[in-house]
Formats: C-alpha cells, sequence, structure tokens
C-alpha cells in the first residue's frame, strides 16, 4: 500500500473582522487571492476549491465554488460546498488533506466569507426577513424547535451554569476569561474588539441567559479567510510552509442540546484530540500554541479540560495563574479567540489554521510565542455534538 503524503498549509489570509457592507464573493476573492500570494502559487497551480455559506442570518446563494473558479480562472479536480455548522471549514481542511494524502490532486484552496444581516434590520422588519428566522428553528429538533429557539445560547447556558456548580467556579473566574482574550486581542490589528476589558465591566454587564453575562458571549460578525493545502511536490519550494502533522474527527450522538449524560461534558473534543495527537506523533505536552474554539467564556475552560491541558475544574485557575497566555505553559487563543478576535461562525475555524499557522512561522508580531514549534486547533459545531482536532508542526521541527 502506498505511503500517504504528507499535506502542508502554504497560504493563510484574512480580513479584518467585524461587520462589513461588502459583498461576500468580493470578501472571498480578495483572500483567496492573498492566500494564494502568501503561497507563491498562480491559480492555474491550485486543483481544488471549497467553501461554505455566506452565513446564518443571510439569505442563502448557490454554487459558492463555482462562482469563485470562474471568477479565479481554475480549472478544479475537487470542488465542493460544505456546510455543518461551526466545524464547517474544518471539514472542508479535513477533505482537502484527505484527498491531497492519496494523491489525487496537488492543492486545495478552502476559504469561506460570512455577511449576516444586521440584527437592527431584522428587527425592524421582522416579517421581510422571517424566513431568516425560520431557517435559524429549523436547526434544533423538533422538541427544541417547538419553544422558538434561534439561538444555542441556553443550552450553553445550562451547561456554563452547571460546570461552575460542579466544580465550584465562580462568576469571576469567568469573567476573567473574557478579560484575558481581550488582552490578547489588543496584539492583533484585525480583532474586531480593540478596546480593553476590565473585570468590573464584564461583571456588570446584563445577563443574556445566567449565568452568561453579554461581555462573555461571542457576536456573530462578518468576515472571510482562506488556507491553502498543498501536497510535498509544491511545499519543498515554500520554507514557510506549515505541515499538518494529524487531523481526526469525532461526534457524539446527540443533536445540540443531549437528552442524556452529562450536559457539561464534551466528549467528542477528547476523542478527536487524542487521535490527532496519536497521528501527529506529538504528545499534548508538546504544544506551544493552541486555537481553541469557544463560543461563550464558560466555555473556554471547559475545552481546555476536555482536550486535556487541564485536569476537571483545574482550567478557571489556570487561566487566572497565567499558565493558558504569554509566558504560561501554552499559549491558548492569542488571536482574542471568539470572543475577542470575533465569530463569524463559518470562517472561524480558517481564522484558527490563520493563526497557528502565523505562530508557526514566526509572523505572528506582538502576539508571537517565542520559537512555537507545535500547534492545535481545536473546532466543534452545533452545542459541541462534534469536533475536529488538527496538530500543526513547523516546517524542519
Amino acid at each position: 500500500m502506498e505511503t500517504a503524503r504528507e499535506v502542508y498549509i502554504a497560504g493563510v489570509a484574512m480580513t479584518d473582522i467585524g461587520w462589513h457592507e461588502e459583498d461576500p464573493h468580493e470578501m472571498g476573492a480578495r483572500v483567496c487571492a492573498e492566500a494564494m500570494r502568501d503561497a507563491g502559487l498562480l491559480p492555474s497551480q491550485v486543483e481544488g476549491l471549497i467553501s461554505t455559506p455566506h452565513g446564518y442570518m443571510a439569505d442563502t446563494r448557490k454554487m459558492v465554488t463555482q462562482r469563485m473558479a470562474d471568477y479565479l480562472g481554475m480549472e478544479c479536480g475537487l470542488m465542493l460546498d460544505v456546510d455543518s455548522g461551526g466545524n464547517s471549514t474544518s471539514v472542508a481542511v479535513h477533505v482537502a488533506r484527505d484527498r491531497i494524502r492519496e494523491g489525487r490532486i496537488g492543492s486545495c484552496l478552502v476559504f469561506a466569507a460570512q455577511r449576516e444581516a444586521p440584527p437592527n434590520r431584522i428587527k425592524e422588519d421582522i416579517l421581510g426577513h422571517f424566513h431568516l428566522i425560520k431557517a435559524a428553528n429549523s436547526l434544533y429538533d423538533s422538541y427544541q424547535a417547538a419553544f422558538g429557539v434561534i439561538s444555542p445560547l441556553p443550552f450553553y447556558a445550562m451547561a456554563v451554569q452547571r460546570y461552575m456548580h460542579i466544580h465550584s467556579v465562580s462568576p469571576e473566574d469567568i469573567a476573567y476569561v473574557a478579560v484575558l482574550l481581550r488582552e490578547h486581542a489588543l496584539k492583533h490589528p484585525q480583532a474586531a474588539y480593540r478596546e480593553p476589558l476590565t473585570l468590573e465591566e464584564v461583571m456588570e454587564s446584563s445577563y443574556v441567559s445566567p449565568p452568561i453575562r453579554r461581555l462573555e458571549c461571542s457576536e456573530m460578525h462578518d468576515g472571510a479567510a482562506a488556507v491553502l493545502l498543498v501536497g510535498e511536490e509544491l511545499a519543498r519550494g515554500s520554507p514557510r510552509a506549515v505541515r499538518i502533522a494529524g487531523m481526526a474527527e469525532a461526534h457524539d450522538p446527540t443533536s445540540f442540546v443531549p437528552y442524556r449524560g452529562e450536559i457539561s461534558r464534551f466528549p467528542c473534543v477528547g476523542r478527536a484530540a487524542r487521535a490527532a495527537l496519536e497521528e501527529s506523533g506529538h504528545a499534548l505536552g508538546d504544544v506551544d500554541v493552541a486555537e481553541v474554539y469557544g463560543a461563550f467564556a464558560g466555555m473556554e475552560p471547559m475545552m481546555y479540560e476536555e482536550l486535556g491541558f487541564f485536569a476537571p475544574g483545574e482550567a478557571p485557575s489556570a487561566v487566572r495563574e497565567g499558565r493558558t497566555t504569554h509566558g504560561g505553559e501554552v499559549l491558548i487563543n492569542p488571536s482574542g479567540g471568539r470572543l475577542s478576535l470575533g465569530h463569524p461562525a463559518y470562517v472561524t475555524p480558517l481564522l484558527e489554521f490563520t493563526e497557528v499557522v502565523r505562530q508557526l512561522r514566526g509572523e505572528a508580531g506582538e502576539r508571537q510565542r517565542p520559537s512555537a514549534r507545535v500547534g492545535l486547533v481545536h473546532t466543534e459545531q452545533g452545542f459541541i455534538n462534534g469536533s475536529i482536532v488538527a496538530v500543526l508542526e513547523r516546517k524542519g521541527a
């Protein structure tokens, strides 16, 4: 049996994260061009193209990749539109990696561009946007949907409340996570939030669903990002290419809130992490920098523990002790994470890959962890019903 080929990330690009008026196709074209430029490749050298929808509260467009291939002048051996919730572009990277490893294609560009309908416009014209509200409600099963659910927020609130109860975690411990992520984002020139955040401000912000406060929530932002994967042949001439040393996917038998078991545990995260690390040949202790998908401040420490960085209940104190920031044991979410870099959900996994690639290249500026050689990317979908973990390695490490 032929040995699987090595796969590398040769190019990355992202827009500023925030709220955009630019058409998502134009944003997507811009980051695709920038990722190819970053990799030193021409459109004629790109053999695959994968993308996602342009948002959740956004009108559906079909054939996103076909339009982009036409615009960029690409002949593709792989073309795919993926929708798997927050995991979508991570699934796309996983598919692209497998196709390149098999030798079916030599390169693949994964991109996403998201522009949501502004909430104030929806409120001003509910009937005109009712199709978007109905589509958001359809994400949930028949029991949950009957209650008019259009956001996973109440489910996350129950999980955070349970976690805080089991491990005697204080509200201040959770609020401090948001403060630290904002400190990280202040070093990122493309972050949505560029103003300092204090513990008092978080604690004084209103509840949106107890125990979650407004400043402990990510917002659904706009933005775009692209990642260009290549095989060994194209990577040889790119000393900045980063190897995907391991990647794994795991799903739990749940659809949003589980009806059995512990609501504050998400086994798929650990399964994906262990499998990715095993494939990579690295131990968790080798990881220098990680981007973790936490949509709420209370979910961040839970994800750190599910990944195995800390024992159950230990992560909140680890965050306050500086063990997850610059100079600590592992640098987690140096980008500012979903809370402060911003959270265009379809784009988010690519933002995570972009940050870790830049860290391993030594190109993260003020956010840089010195001599970073191994990085981890964690993404999820739904109510963390499924997870993907990738272990990245600096070329030549």
